[in-house]
């Protein structure tokens, strides 16, 4: 009778504890216990597996939360970009002078570009927004520039319209764009262009902003990529979104950067093709062509 009751107690105790242990993982204890000791194989296996489980199901919430820390400085120090003093400054002074030259209709359009500007750049508090939607930034951002470098400054938009739900980090072209700007069509001589395109390839959307300013030579180029495969702080905004879309989306994706000296140079951004609506995920496998729904990376 005594065996009978020590084998049973043997059984339930351990049961017991594995019981109020799975309760404590329900209720957010993730941290990793000693397992339940038995004499029976089957239920130190189970106690293992779950404090294992429970092991690595903490470690990914960590690395979920630093990830998600270390997203928020980013948009931050982009954000943080945008409120450039210079910037604000001669946009000031263009419209004031556009003012008292007369031009009002100008001086109307360039606040309310500057209104869309910073409109755009903060979005509602989202992180995620449509190819339009940052579309738009780049415009209201190119449409200001413009009026203040017309002797030197085109451009190009040409996104595809059936791109146009398209999810993309805001915040990723206009700083690319200013680069082209101030690093490409201000240290050449005479009027410069800056062409922003877009295409899809396979189930990625593939974004380019080139400028026909003055490049970079092979060594300031090598300088440059090497730097953002370290991570390292270069170029106004790069490494940032750079680092920003491969923390997002994986190593697959980021930026690509090609340039010669007196030609100019172009960036290439990749970046999965998911839309805004789930009705629309087609899209872009129906212009790839490849037939298949696209998946990874943010949910439609």
């Amino acid at each position: 009778m005594r065996s009978a009751l020590r084998i049973g107690r043997s059984i339930t105790e351990p049961i017991t504890r594995l019981c109020t242990r799975m309760e404590q993982i329900g209720n957010g204890d993730l941290a990793k216990h000693e397992p339940v000791p038995s004499d029976i194989f089957e239920l130190r296996t189970l106690s293992e597996g779950f404090e294992d489980m429970a092991g690595r199901l903490n470690a990914l919430m960590e690395e979920t939360t630093q990830k998600q820390a270390t997203l928020r400085r980013m948009e931050l120090a982009l954000l943080q970009a945008q409120i450039n003093p210079h910037f604000l400054y001669n946009t000031m002074d263009t419209i004031i002078w556009l003012i008292e030259a007369g031009k009002n209709a100008e001086a109307t359009q360039m606040v309310s570009d500057l209104s869309n500007f910073f409109r755009f750049s903060l979005s509602k508090g989202k992180d995620v927004i449509t190819l339009a939607e940052e579309e738009s930034h780049v415009r209201s951002y190119l449409q200001i520039q413009q009026a203040r470098y017309a002797d030197i400054l085109r451009y190009t938009i040409d996104l595809p319209d059936r791109l146009a739900d398209v999810r993309i980090p805001k915040l990723t072209l206009q700083p690319l764009v200013e680069n082209a700007l101030y690093h490409g069509i201000k240290m050449k001589r005479g009027m410069g262009h800056i062409y922003i395109l877009g295409k899809v390839e396979g189930s990625d959307v593939v974004l380019q902003v080139t400028d026909d300013g003055a490049g970079m030579s092979e060594e300031q180029l090598h300088r440059l990529v090497d730097s953002l495969d370290r991570g390292e702080r270069v170029g106004f905004g790069l490494s940032t979104i750079h680092e920003r879309l491969r923390l997002l989306f994986g190593e697959g994706y980021g930026l690509t950067i090609h340039s010669r000296e007196g030609v100019g140079t172009t960036v290439f951004v990749r970046i999965p093709c998911e839309t805004q609506k789930e009705a629309s995920c087609e899209t872009c496998s129906e212009l790839s062509g490849s037939g298949s729904p696209v998946a990874g990376g943010l949910p439609c």
